[in-house]
């Protein structure tokens, strides 16, 4: 995976709507998921990539420091905590 390609894959793996789409989908991120894709046709393949890597399918490839403490704050954020 390129660093871009990284930051947008990671993005959709920390996204809990994205994630139930994939695991758990239903009626309303479904429609969701679709229209954004419309919207944004450039990311269907880094989704295909994230789902697959949800799904198992694939194993991420390992990331750098800089990027692993990114989704740390990323992730921390989401929780409406922070680093230090």
């Amino acid at each position: 995976m390129s660093s871009t390609t990284d930051k947008r894959v990671i993005n959709l793996l920390v996204n809990d709507d994205f994630i139930n789409y994939v695991i758990n989908p239903n009626l309303i991120l479904v429609e969701m998921w679709d229209e954004f894709f419309d919207a944004h046709p450039a990311m269907i393949p880094v989704a295909e990539e994230a789902k697959a890597i949800l799904q198992g399918q694939i194993i991420a490839d390992p990331i750098s420091l800089q990027t692993q403490q990114e989704l740390e704050a990323s992730i921390l954020k989401q929780c409406g905590l922070s680093i230090g």
